[in-house]
């Protein structure tokens, strides 16, 4: 993300001046704030709000199913920033946010467990909002056959296995593994899933605990059409295996405030298991399409869901 502040400060104040019919705004950058976007919180008399920018060419697709995920969300009783406004400014696609006031979870004096206690409420809403379709996208979101687009998802991955797979020149399995890794896949086609919205990234980062204690869920740019509950759980091993967030105690407290009692979450383990490996190897074909700059913790990894979803000798 190319980035050249004096203008991106001069684009977010034009923006907001347009959208607020205010002559002086005074716009702040939020470094820190955005891995993707370039983040600014506006105000022009008492109005507050905060802006989100980006040159990418998918960006302004990505705004607008945000506003619709927040919509439904909302709809729902999830505490989300209101969406104010989705649009292009010359080289900029952009969404105006009201500003939600407080501290981000990973800095508030609320118990963190206390927070991934309501993410598990708030899980349990946003999983029940239907999807038509099956991936990334508004349009795989509102559009399609989930179940029809999930089994080619599958197949898919099931195909890539073969003898020159590039996952076994990089050291990702072997060609033993590989073997089993097709079948394990392969069981997974006669699985009966639910389908519904993910959120995709819950993290502490993305909280913000207001003064009432309320916590606000906020950025859904992650969010997608998927099997419900595994994919916001299998997004959260991943993170607790990379960066042990959530801890156990905190995975605990999401799974009470969804409503998930341990012993179904220890069935559902093998599972999940398999969901994750099939995302890491999945996330990888990509990078290695793309080629990433990050492609080296894809392969990092997706080492480490082979070691767990394998059997251990």
């Amino acid at each position: 993300m190319v980035i050249d502040l004096n203008k991106d400060i001069e684009s977010a104040s034009q923006i907001t001046s347009g959208f607020l019919n205010e002559l002086l705004v005074k716009v702040t950058p939020l470094i820190g704030r955005g891995s993707v976007n370039k983040v600014f919180f506006a105000e022009a008399g008492n109005n507050k709000v905060v802006i989100r920018m980006s040159e990418r060419g998918e960006a302004l697709d990505e705004y607008e199913k945000e506003a619709w995920c927040i919509e439904n969300a909302a709809a729902r009783g999830v505490p989300v920033p209101s969406v104010l406004t989705v649009g292009r400014y010359e080289s900029n696609a952009y969404i105006i946010q009201s500003h939600v006031a407080g501290d981000e979870g990973r800095v508030s004096q609320v118990p963190k467990q206390d927070i991934w206690r309501e993410l598990g409420k708030y899980s349990r809403k946003i999983h029940s909002i239907e999807v038509a379709g099956f991936g990334l996208k508004l349009s795989d979101i509102i559009q399609g056959d989930a179940r029809k687009s999930w089994l080619r998802y599958l197949e898919y991955n099931i195909g890539s296995l073969t003898e020159d797979d590039q996952l076994i020149k990089l050291n990702v399995l072997t060609k033993s593994q590989s073997k089993i890794i097709e079948a394990v896949f392969a069981d997974l086609k006669g699985r009966e899933f639910i389908f519904g919205l993910n959120h995709g990234d819950l993290s502490l980062k993305n909280t913000i605990v207001d003064e009432h204690g309320i916590v606000n869920l906020l950025d859904w740019g992650s969010a997608e059409g998927s099997i419900v509950p595994h994919h916001d759980l299998i997004q959260m091993l991943k993170m607790k295996m990379l960066e042990n967030s959530p801890n156990n105690e905190e995975i605990q407290a999401f799974l009470d405030g969804y409503g998930i009692a341990q012993s179904e979450f220890e069935q559902m383990m093998p599972e999940l298991e398999r969901l994750l490996l099939l995302r890491a190897f999945d996330k990888l074909r990509w990078a290695i399409d793309w080629n990433s700059k990050e492609l080296e913790g894809f392969i990092s990894h997706a080492r480490g869901a082979v070691k767990r979803c394998l059997p251990r000798n």
